[in-house]
């Protein structure tokens, strides 16, 4: 079987690359450069434009490209999608978020495909209230413009899953480990802890889903399509950490000692909208936004699909995915070795 991919250089997709090849399965790979796709590709231990990966160039913003892409596959993975940080403008993240979404599941439904992977967000069905999260109720839509992409691109998908379209949606939260090809936001945000202090928000904390416990499930669905008992809706979000414990986990891993900096939810919610407002008129350089301060502040403990443990996928321990995620934040250049002293001890 030959699955596509979407988002391909991307944390998730090169990783579902990765282990869709590593089981003897054919990808094509969807890119928007094909000499830098190869470089960073190749970089991940990824054999391109061999008789098992095949590069294909194209852009899911283009309707009659994805029609072509789709041509001679039995699945797609579609791992593409913009971030408020990536692109801040709203209308370059409906663009993608939205119009991209329909172009490539669209092709995909009519081309009669087994199965059909929409790599959606947690974000999408966020409920600071864990008992009022319900996969098969409406969404609601969110004031924030990432939120509000992300759920109309799934509004889509489920009026394809409605229909009998063989769609699966996978919701996950922040994913971190090893070999991110760019500077993910999870990581974005890890680094500006450490470089300007860990703010300890006042309650809560935050869920984490190592990048190849996600990329299994997601090949697992990709190969095996569904089981009977599935709505075709999954939570992968990892494991909850409170701030305390992942700034006390950070330190045990890395070494280092962190500036601890209580915060209230509140305030850097405040702070979040101000930096909104100051993107309208200059590039500011930070991960903070109203839209991620209200997940950092008010995110509840979600639960994760059944289907993970039933396909035989265990979530690694936190630990071992944060001492891949800082390793590599280190090799990158990203983190200074003084910063991850016991890390760097063993480069």
């Amino acid at each position: 079987m030959r699955t596509l991919i979407t988002g391909a250089t991307g944390f998730v997709g090169s990783h579902v690359a990765r282990q869709l090849l590593d089981a003897g399965h054919v990808v094509r790979l969807l890119v928007r450069d094909q000499s830098k796709a190869q470089k960073l590709l190749i970089d991940l231990g990824i054999a391109v434009d061999s008789e098992k990966c095949e590069l294909l160039v194209g852009d899911i913003t283009n309707a009659q490209q994805m029609e072509s892409a789709v041509a001679g596959c039995t699945a797609l993975v579609h791992a593409a999608a913009g971030t408020p940080i990536a692109l801040p403008s709203k209308d370059e993240l409906f663009a993608v978020n939205v119009g991209g979404t329909k172009n490539i599941v669209g092709a995909a439904v009519k081309a009669g495909l087994n199965s059909i992977v929409h790599i959606s967000s947690a974000t999408a069905v966020f409920n600071a209230d864990a008992s009022k999260i319900d996969l098969d109720a409406p969404l609601l839509m969110p004031d924030m413009p990432y939120g509000r992409s992300k759920v109309e691109a799934e509004n889509y998908v489920r009026e394809q899953q409605a229909a009998g379209a063989p769609v699966s949606i996978v919701y996950p939260s922040g994913i971190f480990g090893p070999d991110d090809p760019g500077f993910s936001d999870t990581f974005k945000a890890l680094c500006h802890r450490i470089h300007n202090g860990f703010r300890l928000f006042d309650n809560g904390g935050m869920q984490q889903v190592d990048v190849r416990d996600l990329a299994a499930f997601v090949a697992s669905l990709a190969l095996n399509g569904e089981s009977s008992e599935s709505n075709g809706r999954h939570l992968v979000v990892g494991n909850y950490l409170s701030w305390v414990e992942q700034a006390d986990l950070i330190e045990q891993v890395s070494g280092a000692t962190l500036e601890r900096i209580p915060a209230k939810g509140w305030k850097m919610r405040l702070i979040g909208r101000m930096m909104d407002v100051i993107r309208m008129v200059k590039t500011v350089d930070t991960p903070i936004s109203a839209e991620t301060m209200r997940y950092a502040t008010q995110w509840p403990k979600m639960q994760n699909s059944s289907e993970i443990k039933s396909r035989g996928i265990a979530f690694r321990d936190p630990a071992e995915s944060y001492i891949d995620s800082l390793t590599g934040l280190l090799n990158a250049g990203y983190l200074k070795p003084e910063q991850v002293p016991r890390l760097a001890v063993k480069q």
